[in-house]
């Protein structure tokens, strides 16, 4: 699987970056124009710039250019796009399954344990050679670029995998044809990308299993994607599960925090919102819907289970209470036991 630009110029498809008329450019790496022009960013991430004439001729928007980076990733490309570059080409997207189970090859087999990371279990760090194009430095003020890149990456960047694969993780985001979940009206994109860390310390951690979610129209200038094409005979690989960490809005950048994960007034506000609009049990739907594992309860059964658990406890303390006092009694002891 590589990752390509687009159909040649012949083609009449229009982006939905295009369509819209812009999308999301990081501020330290959009143009001064792009800059000037741009008065919109995203309330919680005032880094991401809604830039108009961003799409993937002009990454950084008014004044860059892909003139001398055609061996770079293409991005601001949706899923839409991404769609559409697969079936000209002939080829598909990956299901998440099949992105995932190339990323571990060959650390993931019937003889080989699965792996962290393409090339096995050492975690990237500055004290040995840089693997993958990550964020190094202050986040998102400096990006040192100790890896080799502050930015994006070529397309064959770095050493390819046993497999033969190139920047599975890093670099940019990579769409599969996998929904999120059922109701999310979202897709999967697996693998990061540059603004991400290697320690989670800001954005997403990254690894093999790294993944989020996003609305099929969104684009930024850290997403991307690779085609994928099935060959006759091989073996099919079984759907798995996956625990759904990131729960987005509509059209958020990514490396834009899940605010039900971060916590604060921002996680407590989307809850109260979707309680009001869709009662508890619309709430419970929804958590179940996202794979949150959290169960929805009214004041009422807060304080009712609250108090269950309270005489659970009375109940422990006495039966503890009871076979310490028990241990130390003299009743089952005869007369000649007894000193």
């Amino acid at each position: 699987a590589t990752r390509r630009r687009r159909p040649p110029q012949e083609s009449s498809y229009r982006t939905d970056a295009e369509k819209f008329g812009w999308s999301f450019v990081l501020e330290l790496h959009a143009t001064a124009v792009a800059k000037a022009r741009s008065n919109q960013t995203v309330k919680e991430a005032p880094h991401w710039l809604v830039v108009h004439g961003a799409w993937w001729r002009y990454p950084g928007g008014p004044g860059s250019s892909v003139q001398h980076r055609w061996h770079y990733p293409a991005v601001h490309v949706s899923f839409h796009d991404a769609k559409a570059y697969c079936k000209w080409a002939g080829k598909r997207l990956p299901t998440e399954t099949e992105w995932e189970a190339a990323a571990r090859r060959p650390h993931a087999s019937l003889t080989s344990p699965s792996q962290p990371y393409p090339w096995g279990a050492e975690p990237p760090t500055n004290s040995t050679p840089w693997k993958l194009n990550l964020w190094q430095g202050d986040f998102p003020r400096t990006d040192a670029g100790l890896d080799g890149f502050a930015g994006l990456a070529p397309a064959d960047a770095f050493a390819p995998s046993q497999a033969g694969l190139h920047n599975m993780l890093g670099n940019v985001w990579e769409w599969t044809a996998t929904w999120f979940s059922k109701s999310s009206r979202q897709r999967v994109l697996r693998g990061g990308s540059y603004l991400d860390s290697a320690d989670g310390s800001f954005n997403h951690r990254v690894s093999c299993g790294t993944r989020m979610g996003n609305t099929e129209d969104s684009s930024a200038d850290n997403m991307g994607f690779r085609c994928a094409q099935s060959v006759s005979g091989a073996p099919k690989l079984a759907p798995r599960g996956y625990a759904y960490s990131q729960a987005k809005r509509k059209r958020p950048p990514p490396g834009v925090g899940d605010p039900l994960r971060d916590g604060g007034e921002a996680a407590q506000r989307m809850v109260q919102e979707l309680a009001a609009e869709h009662g508890a049990d619309g709430l419970q739907k929804w958590m179940d819907q996202m794979g949150m594992g959290v169960d929805v309860m009214t004041a009422a059964d807060a304080q009712a289970k609250q108090g269950e658990k309270r005489k659970r406890v009375e109940e422990q303390v006495a039966r503890a209470v009871r076979e310490e006092r028990e241990a130390h009694s003299f009743d089952d002891l005869a007369d000649e036991d007894i000193d």
